[in-house]
């Protein structure tokens, strides 16, 4: 799992936070995305990798609260 977070997110690494929920087999990797103005704050983003015999048009992407303004394509 890679994660990227804004700039403004400072507290701790998503991937600790992942680790204590049980990611123990799975490569973790933190970014900063790149302070934008006007960006949406405080987002943190997940891009997981994942072997599926589903196609993509099956597959759900999830976004919370006002991080839907990102993909509205997909939601």
């Amino acid at each position: 799992a890679i994660f990227t977070v804004t700039p403004d997110i400072v507290s701790a690494f998503p991937a600790l936070s992942a680790r204590m929920m049980g990611w123990t087999q799975v490569p973790l990797m933190c970014s900063q995305e790149i302070p934008v103005p006007g960006a949406l704050p405080r987002c943190i983003r997940v891009l997981l990798h994942v072997n599926t015999d589903k196609s993509q048009s099956e597959i759900n992407h999830v976004y919370l609260r006002e991080a839907a303004s990102l993909r509205r394509d997909l939601i």
